[in-house]
């Protein structure tokens, strides 16, 4: 689903590329700051604009150069924007490995509370390329903390946007269909209540993709069902190109066209396919979407080699292969050979297949040394912006405690104050889960409790505890304690809406806040939840492990203490501990 364009009529694609270069020139001559930062700041939105219509060469190059002046004149906040586009631009371009830097880039440098919609954003970028590279469980991670920044956010595009990564996400990590089509139907539904063509694009042909992959698998294994998978994939593809017609989006259209010609195929419908793609291919000719038009060539091979015309399947598939190296993505390069393996396999021409199959192996090695380079990259980077944060940290207090001492005036003292209350608002994620903390529930508690018969109808605070989770330290380490951790946290915030709060209390409890309209409601929530932590296949992490957990539950439908009810959850997880761990207990009514 990534492409470029630079426009169907060469001529005009040549003007819409001439003014990055045109704008920097420009600002170098002017020489001050604030002509400087108006050149920047069209490079940005003619960088948004491309990405908005599909013209992602040109929205390349123009963040490339509004990336070059904001280092250069230290316009660090906008700075971070260009990383981001970026990011954005190279992934559309199918340019996997190398979107990934810039982005985690541009998160580490929007860290305040009022940059969550645009971290939530770029976050979605890096979950999409991990995910397309190979590195599904990287790519749920950042989907997930995409997710927990939209949240904070509180604007529902973006959560749409992160609802729909994460449900991508969700299926390629952990193979939860269910769970997949579940995120993404939420996305949908908030991109039809907002209007949003593109994220209601987006969600839907996810959804088709969520569905192919599943039917492929099941197709693979002679699993029953197969068909009925493949067939809503055809429907929601269907949906999706339809929708795409309705955009001014040559990128979207030639997308939407190849994505149904594949299902075609998948369903043994040649002709459909072929018709398809011929139509998709011009699409991806005229916007210059090579990554596009090669999708395209390999459908076509693929229907070929079916149908039994081997030479022109081999044909199409050395034409693709004597591309040079930087005009062919890596992992289009190891499709198109293992393609070819199988045709000369199924022509009878062993030795050009086992050629085939040595190079194959050269490249997948290759692939594989390229996602272990993307991961190393990844960690240094964490652990570079780690240590930068907490220097940082520790400066600012020290600065911080030095300014404090010089204020002699009472406005003074007040500004001070105001930016620690600043501070105290934005660190209200917990480090290891990246879900909310201690601090997050001490300010949302009382707030949503007082809202009661305002803006919810009911709410359950529900204390989870990890059973026996010392024992889990003890006889696997405290690494597999602290992954156990991480794990239930995703399982958690998986299984709940996005209207919820999920927070980490504390050592291994966890505490839920669930606006619930009744109590039956409220328990029926916890006992899937409940169920799902216990059914997880915990031997991912070690195979002896196994997780359960107790829960206490207190129901309110009224204003209420919120001490009392905390309190009351905690009792009843209590009982729960007391009659024998792995169930739900609800405190009685206050």
């Amino acid at each position: 689903m990534i492409g470029a364009d630079k426009s169907r009529d060469p001529a005009h694609a040549s003007r819409r590329r001439q003014p990055a270069a045109t704008v920097l020139a420009a600002a170098a001559a002017a020489g001050s700051t604030g002509s400087q930062r108006q050149a920047l700041l069209r490079l940005l939105r003619s960088a948004r604009e491309a990405g908005s219509r599909g013209r992602h060469h040109h929205g390349l190059q123009a963040a490339e150069t509004a990336l070059q002046l904001a280092g250069e004149h230290g316009f660090e906040h906008l700075r971070s924007e260009a990383l981001a586009l970026l990011a954005l631009h190279r992934f559309r371009l199918g340019q996997l490995a190398d979107a990934i830097p810039p982005g985690l880039e541009a998160a580490s440098l929007l860290e305040r509370p009022a940059d969550a919609a645009a971290r939530a954003e770029v976050l979605c970028t890096v979950a999409m390329a991990c995910n397309e590279l190979g590195l599904a469980h990287d790519g749920l991670k950042y989907a997930l903390e995409a997710l927990s920044a939209a949240r904070l956010c509180q604007q529902p595009l973006m959560l749409s946007w992160a609802l729909n990564r994460a449900g991508l996400c969700t299926f390629s990590a952990v193979g939860d269909l269910e769970q997949s089509v579940a995120l993404l139907q939420q996305a949908r539904e908030l991109a039809v209540q907002h209007g949003h063509l593109i994220a209601l694009f987006s969600a839907i042909n996810n959804l088709g993709s969520s569905y192919r992959t599943a039917g492929q698998l099941a197709q693979s294994l002679a699993q029953a069902g197969a068909a009925a998978l493949l067939a809503q994939s055809l429907d929601y593809f269907q949906q999706a190109a339809t929708l795409a017609t309705t955009t001014d989006n040559p990128h979207l259209q030639a997308t939407a066209i190849i994505n149904l010609a594949e299902i075609l195929t998948d369903l043994a419908r040649y002709d459909e396919a072929l018709a398809e793609l011929a139509q998709g291919r011009e699409l991806a000719r005229c916007g210059d979407f090579t990554a596009l038009q090669h999708r395209a060539d390999l459908a076509e091979a693929i229907i070929l080699h079916r149908t039994g015309q081997l030479p022109a399947a081999i044909a199409v598939l050395q034409r693709v292969l004597a591309l040079p190296a930087e005009q062919i993505e890596y992992e289009m390069r190891v499709l198109a050979h293992e393609a070819l393996y199988r045709v000369y396999k199924d022509g009878g021409q062993f030795e050009p297949a086992l050629r085939q199959l040595e190079r194959l192996r050269q490249l997948e090695q290759s692939l594989a040394d390229k996602r272990s380079s993307t991961q190393g990259w990844a960690i240094r980077k964490e652990l570079e912006i780690t240590s930068a944060r907490l220097e940082t940290e520790r400066e600012r207090l020290k600065a911080e405690h030095e300014r404090l001492r010089a204020v002699r005036l009472e406005a003074e003292k007040s500004v001070a104050e105001a930016r620690m209350s600043e501070l105290e608002q934005a660190v209200l994620v917990d480090a290891l889960t990246g879900v909310g903390n201690r601090r997050c529930l001490d300010r949302e508690g009382p707030e949503r409790l007082t809202q009661l018969q305002g803006g919810f109808d009911g709410m359950a605070v529900v204390v989870l505890d990890l059973d026996y989770f010392k024992s889990i330290n003890d006889r696997f380490g405290h690494a597999i304690g602290d992954d156990t951790l991480r794990k239930v946290a995703q399982l958690v915030v998986l299984h709940t809406r996005s209207v919820d709060l999920v927070v980490r209390y504390g050592g291994e409890e966890f505490v839920l806040l669930l606006m619930e309209t009744s109590q039956e409601a409220a328990v029926a929530t916890c006992e899937r939840l409940r169920l799902a932590l216990m059914d997880y296949d915990w031997s991912t992490l070690h195979p002896l492990l196994h997780v359960t957990t107790s829960l206490g539950m207190a129901w309110q439908n009224q204003p209420q203490d919120w001490q009392a009810v905390l309190r009351a959850a905690d009792l009843a997880l209590y009982q729960a501990k007391h009659k024998g761990r792995n169930r739900l207990e609800v405190a009685p009514a206050l």
